[in-house]
């Protein structure tokens, strides 16, 4: 095999939160982790600007989530390669009515920022899928799911600018982009994970149990033994809008699976938790990638094959023979280029599960 990458992909996710007025941490590790060459892709995982989103102009937060987005810009200004940015459910803010607003205006800033077109996917709030062929060997497909339980104006039709007429349609299409790409690999890009082992797929440790206030708050020490476990299996079972068990988000994530399970040439790539993970399920391969900004903690799992709650990115390397290595960068105070903690082909022969 070719030692050399062909194409690099970096994946990073909840970057919303990062220090403002000081060097931020992880966006320096990024800068140091940068691929030199223009054949990569730099992809932010949505929850771009925390605590919701681009506010309206005159609106007092609107200079602080200016701010975040510049200090995004000004790490990548000298960068050749493709970036692209997703939504997240805080970048909808928060899923209220007037979502749509925030993710237009934002899409509207960053294209602007960036001065060039399409860096923002999919375009017009839309749910996808946008396919973005990148070479021979690799497609990026860009979904919005946020857009399954967002509330109010949810963009769709040729009307709105959207390439899909209906949810069927989505996934129609969707199944198109996979079966056209079949003989190469394709990055499908989201916010939302399809699979986790942290608080957003269901999964709490017994801190959660005894002290449930900690889910929303890290110091909330109130001791709230047996009645305090309703709270973590509620939204294991039935989920709040922001996890995957919620009503609105299973029908999407039963469908993607069924879809996924039919192809052994994706990786699906997303944000929303906290921390670090890899998880490979019927042949398929799936990266939470959403330490941008905080960890929280990931417990290990029957298809889990790295867990870590630490700030960090993973990275991906794809190779002309179809060969795809995947890395997981953390933040390192004493190291600008930070730690290497886990590397492993996920497509494809060599390398080593673990450091």
């Amino acid at each position: 095999m070719n030692t050399s990458p062909i194409y690099e992909v970096l994946l990073i996710g909840d970057s919303g939160n990062i220090k403002r007025h000081q060097p931020d941490e992880l966006l320096e590790t990024m800068k140091s982790n940068l691929p030199t060459s223009h054949r990569s892709a730099v992809i932010f995982l949505g929850d771009n600007v925390y605590p919701a989103g681009l506010p309206e102009e005159g609106s007092p937060l609107r200079a602080d989530a200016e701010l975040v987005l510049n200090l995004h810009y000004e790490a990548l200004k000298d960068y050749e390669g493709k970036v692209i940015f997703i939504s997240g459910n805080h970048d909808w803010n928060k899923g209220k009515d007037d979502g749509i607003e925030y993710v237009l205006r934002q899409e509207k800033y960053l294209e602007k920022l960036f001065d060039h077109k399409n860096i923002f996917l999919p375009a017009n709030g839309c749910p996808g899928p946008k396919e973005v062929p990148v070479n021979d060997q690799l497609t990026i497909v860009a979904i919005n799911t946020q857009w399954w339980l967002q509330k109010g104006n949810r963009p769709i039709g040729q009307n709105q600018g959207c390439g899909v007429e209906s949810e069927e349609d989505f996934y129609s299409k969707l199944e198109k982009i996979l079966d056209k790409n079949i003989g190469k690999r394709v990055l499908i890009i989201g916010h939302y994970p399809i699979y986790s082992n942290s608080l957003h797929g269901g999964k709490y440790s017994l801190q959660h149990h005894l002290f449930p206030l900690t889910l929303y708050k890290k110091n909330a020490f109130l001791p709230l033994p047996l009645v305090g476990s309703m709270l973590p299996m509620y939204r294991k079972y039935f989920g709040a809008k922001e996890d995957i068990s919620h009503s609105k988000f299973r029908k999407l994530r039963s469908k993607l699976k069924s879809i996924f399970r039919k192809y052994d040439n994706i990786i699906y790539a997303c944000g929303h938790e906290h921390n670090l993970q890899y998880i490979k399920k019927y042949d398929n391969h799936y990266i939470v990638s959403g330490a941008g900004s905080k960890s929280t903690y990931v417990l290990s799992g029957k298809y889990s094959k790295f867990g870590m709650a630490a700030k960090g990115f993973f990275k991906l390397k794809f190779y002309a023979d179809l060969s795809v290595k995947a890395e997981t960068i953390i933040v390192d105070d004493d190291n600008p280029m930070g730690e290497l903690v886990y590397e492993t082909f996920i497509f494809g022969q060599g390398g080593n599960d673990n450091l």
